[in-house]
C-alpha cells in the first residue's frame, strides 16, 4: 500500500492580531498599528506529521512563527544520519538562525500535525530593521536558542547519565504549556535525541506507562500524545 505524502494547506491570511495578544509570541512587543501593514503579506499553512517545513542548505526564503504543534529541527551528516538538534514548540520560530542568511542550517519538519505563519525573508528583515521592540524580543529569542541547545547536550546527549533519566528529561521539555500533555515522538526520534537505542527508549517508554507516569492519548501518528504525571517525571529528571 503506497504512503501518502504529508499535507501542507495554505489556510490564508494570518491574523497577527490575534499573536500580538499572546505573551509567548514573537510579535507580541511590537503596537497593533505597526501591524496593520506587517500582517498583510504573511499567510497561515498547516502541515500534516512528516511534513518538510523548510530543508537544509536551500536558499532561505521565510521564517515560519510556530503557532501550534511542534517541529523538530534536523541536520543531516554526509552519510544521510539524522540529527535532531532541537525541538520547536509554540511561540517559536523556526529559521531563526537563517534569517540573515543565504541557507537554511537546519531542515524543519513538523511533529504531529503544525499551523505556522509565514513571513517572507525579505519582509521580515524590513520590519526588524524598523521596529527596535522586536530586534529586543529577537535577541531574547536568540538567548533563549543558546541556552536550549546548551542545555539539549548537557541534559539530554549521552554522557554518564541513566538512559531512563534523560528520558524524564526529554519528556519534560516535550511539555505543552504549564499543563500535563506532552508531544509524543517517534521511539527513533526520541532514542536519536538522548543518544540510545529504539529498544531501550520503548522499555522507558512501557516502563512509565505502567508506573502510572505517563497516558497514551490520540489516535495516529498526527494527533497523539502523552498525558504525564510532571511530579514523577521532574523527580525522575533529578535522578543519577
Amino acid at each position: 500500500m503506497s504512503k501518502h505524502p504529508p499535507q501542507v494547506r495554505c489556510q490564508g491570511r494570518s491574523n497577527c492580531f490575534a499573536c500580538a495578544l499572546r505573551q509567548d509570541m514573537v510579535c507580541s512587543d511590537v503596537t497593533l498599528e505597526d501591524l496593520v501593514d506587517f500582517h498583510a503579506g504573511i499567510d497561515d499553512f498547516d502541515y500534516g506529521h512528516g511534513a518538510t517545513i523548510f530543508g537544509m542548505g536551500v536558499p532561505t526564503e521565510a521564517v515560519y512563527c510556530i503557532r501550534a504543534g511542534a517541529v523538530k529541527m534536523v541536520r543531516y551528516d554526509p552519510a544521510g544520519g539524522e540529527h535532531i538538534v532541537r525541538v520547536l514548540k509554540v511561540g517559536d520560530v523556526a529559521g531563526f538562525e537563517s534569517a540573515f542568511a543565504d541557507h537554511y542550517e537546519h531542515a524543519a519538519v513538523a511533529v504531529g500535525d503544525v499551523r505556522a505563519c509565514r513571513i517572507p525573508i525579505a519582509y521580515f528583515r524590513r520590519f526588524v530593521a524598523q521596529h527596535s521592540a522586536l530586534q529586543a524580543r529577537l535577541f531574547q529569542k536568540s538567548q533563549d536558542a543558546l541556552r536550549e541547545a546548551e542545555a539539549w547536550l548537557s541534559e539530554l546527549v549521552g554522557g554518564t547519565t541513566p538512559a531512563r533519566t534523560r528520558m524524564a528529561r526529554l519528556l519534560l521539555r516535550l511539555r505543552v504549556g504549564s499543563g500535563d500533555r506532552i508531544h509524543r515522538f517517534s521511539v527513533d526520534d526520541m532514542a536519536a535525541i538522548i543518544g540510545s537505542t529504539p529498544e531501550t527508549v520503548s522499555r522507558i517508554v512501557s516502563e512509565f506507562v505502567r508506573q502510572g507516569f505517563l497516558v497514551k492519548s490520540g489516535s495516529g501518528a498526527a494527533s497523539r500524545h502523552f498525558r504525564g504525571d510532571i511530579a514523577a517525571l521532574e523527580k525522575i529528571s533529578q535522578e543519577g
